[in-house]
């Protein structure tokens, strides 16, 4: 068993964003290997751009779903979205700089803010967009 998996639990009901999810969380389970299999830094700088390339790629699909569908909660979501893309900047530098390692703690915390998010604030997004944007429901 992976440290991250997907389930059915995590599911938003709307399929380009659980794609997403899905996604985001094969990259931090990859996070969790180099984290414990120590790969070199090179390859954990890539991991770590990988993750942000991505987390921005996924933002941009939800925010551009809350704009065109005038979501209620927009603001707020996407105060959370820029705050986890600063927070993971921030990681990548102070590694790249050798001012921390990628511990599993670090790791773990990855994988609760993402299963956080989902659960708790897409999980809203997924039943708006149900309503408003059905074509994408799962």
């Amino acid at each position: 068993m992976s440290f991250f998996e997907w389930s059915d639990s995590l599911s938003v009901g709307y399929r380009l964003l659980d794609a997403d999810h899905k996604r985001l969380i094969e990259i931090v389970s990859r996070l969790y290997d180099a984290s414990v299999d120590n790969p070199g830094k090179e390859a954990v700088l890539g991991l770590l751009g990988e993750l942000i390339s991505y987390t921005r790629t996924h933002f941009m699909h939800e925010e551009t779903l809350m704009r065109k569908t005038a979501y209620p909660q927009f603001i707020p979501h996407k105060i959370e979205h820029d705050r986890l893309i600063t927070q993971i900047e921030d990681l990548r530098k102070r590694y790249d700089a050798g001012q921390m390692g990628l511990s599993q703690d670090t790791i773990v915390y990855m994988r609760t803010w993402l299963c956080d998010h989902i659960t708790k604030i897409d999980v809203s997004l997924g039943a708006w967009l149900a309503k408003h944007e059905p074509q994408g429901a799962a």
